[in-house]
């Protein structure tokens, strides 16, 4: 059995926390040892409760020679400074999605790690969302594609608020999930983007955005996402020329159709998407294994959400190798 990958988690949010407890509770191949987080006296607290180390500035951390791996949790903002302060220290890497807050620094974390030979993941956990999994395993039983389409419409909650004022809105908050998703249907596409954006009042970050993206072939892939006051709606589909796949991962309810009839449709179990990307993160670290969501992934998802923004902006419609 391989040794765990000793780890410091540096961010511990309302996503930070679900790291801390799976790392303590499940088996991923990672012990933690270490945590960083700003409000030192619940850093402090939560150490001790758990009888890890704290460290107030996320540099010690980085810099203890028994830490061979960082988990960043982080604003999307803080992710550029503290991501090359780990590659400079030659630490394995892993940073939740979105990788940065412009392509500008998400192109300079990966090029950073790719010249330093530093393993890099990018946390995309939707990718690990068992009905996402299932439609992706069903995507050759529709015949030729026609159509795709994703819709992630979730609650109001505190934290927006705070997102708001660090700058940016949905698109980069969890609509970024669905960008990655489309690149992961359409790996090898260019794709053409046009959007619609608004905003709860001028000068702040968008709330609603409808997107759609267009491959030189005629594809096409509708992108809706939204903060909303309403109950959440997650669902995905791919229509294809002999029937059409539809996915709900609130419910976990995935269905099939042909010629508009309704042919089966069951209930996936729901998982803890963080678990098995924290595994596949510390098995590739175990066997030396290429990331399954690279720091280049990230980018691309980043590079997608900034080319929606602009095509928003501009009213115009954008080209994206």
């Amino acid at each position: 059995m391989n040794t765990p990958i000793r780890v410091g988690l540096i961010g511990l949010g309302r996503h930070g926390s679900r790291y801390l407890h799976h790392l303590l509770d499940e088996e991923t191949g990672g012990q933690l040892v270490a945590i960083s987080r700003q409000q030192e006296a619940k850093g402090r607290q939560q150490a001790a409760h758990h009888h890890l180390r704290y460290f107030p500035d996320y540099r010690d951390l980085i810099t203890a020679p028994d830490i061979q791996a960082i988990l960043v949790v982080t604003p999307p903002a803080l992710n550029t400074q503290i991501a090359l302060e780990a590659i400079a220290h030659r630490k394995a890497l892993l940073v939740e999605k979105p990788l940065a807050v412009n392509s500008g620094e998400g192109r300079c974390i990966v090029e950073a790690s790719t010249q330093a030979g530093v393993p890099f993941m990018t946390g995309h956990t939707l990718r690990y969302e068992p009905v996402i999994q299932k439609i992706q395993d069903m995507s050759k039983s529709v015949g030729t594609w026609q159509s795709l389409s994703g819709t992630m419409h979730l609650e109001e909650r505190p934290e927006t608020y705070h997102n708001q004022e660090a700058g940016h809105g949905v698109l980069l908050e969890f609509g970024i999930h669905l960008l990655d998703w489309i690149r992961v249907m359409l790996p090898t596409e260019s794709l053409i983007v046009s959007a619609k954006m608004t905003s709860s009042s001028p000068g702040t970050p968008e709330k609603q955005a409808e997107i759609t993206l267009t491959t030189p072939s005629g594809l096409s892939c509708h992108v809706e996402i939204a903060r909303v006051h309403t109950k959440r709606v997650t669902h995905i589909e791919l229509v294809g020329t002999t029937g059409r796949v539809r996915g709900d991962w609130t419910s976990g309810l995935v269905q099939v159709f042909a010629q508009e009839r309704l042919i089966s449709e069951e209930t996936v179990p729901a998982t803890p998407t963080l678990v098995p990307m924290l595994k596949d993160f510390f098995r590739a670290l175990q066997t030396g294994q290429p990331m399954p969501i690279t720091g280049f992934d990230g980018l691309r998802a980043v590079e997608l959400a900034e080319a929606c923004q602009e095509a928003a902006q501009t009213g115009q419609r954008i080209r994206v190798k």
